[in-house]
């Protein structure tokens, strides 16, 4: 709140929140109150700092909140890429990539159709859907380009 009441955008660390709570599920209540989302997107690990971003669900769960709430032109997305162990451009490489192939994968969704299929109270037919969006294949896409 005290952001939001100075206007700021307020920062979601993907890496520092409770190991039982995500941000993706924040988005969406976030964007009502604020002008702007600033995520700091990275892999948790808890004991120590953030690290490498990876095609992890929650990655795809903050892709999914940011294109089907139409939240891409007021988000602002930090990566990190700090991890001591591995070659600096490797991590800056692949944290890149995962989040692109993130949200190319959340944008081949058929958004509107998901939303028809909630508001008609269809939830079985969104359920059914959504579980076959799973398999269908977004890496064709992403090697074409």
């Amino acid at each position: 709140g005290y952001g939001l009441t100075r206007d700021k955008l307020v920062c979601l660390d993907a890496g520092h929140f409770h190991p039982t709570e995500v941000i993706s599920n924040k988005l969406s209540s976030l964007a009502l109150f604020s002008k702007g989302i600033m995520l700091h997107v990275s892999r948790p690990v808890r004991w120590d700092s953030d690290h490498v971003v990876l095609m992890d669900d929650e990655l795809q769960e903050i892709a999914k909140e940011l294109v089907r709430n139409e939240l891409l032109e007021k988000t602002n997305i930090g990566l990190d890429f700090f991890d001591a162990t591995i070659n600096r451009i490797a991590a800056w490489v692949i944290g890149t990539r995962n989040t692109q192939k993130a949200l190319l994968k959340a944008m081949l969704e058929p958004v509107e159709r998901l939303k028809e299929m909630e508001l008609a109270f269809d939830f079985t037919s969104r359920m059914a859907y959504t579980e076959e969006l799973k398999d269908f294949p977004y890496a064709d896409v992403w090697n074409y380009f």
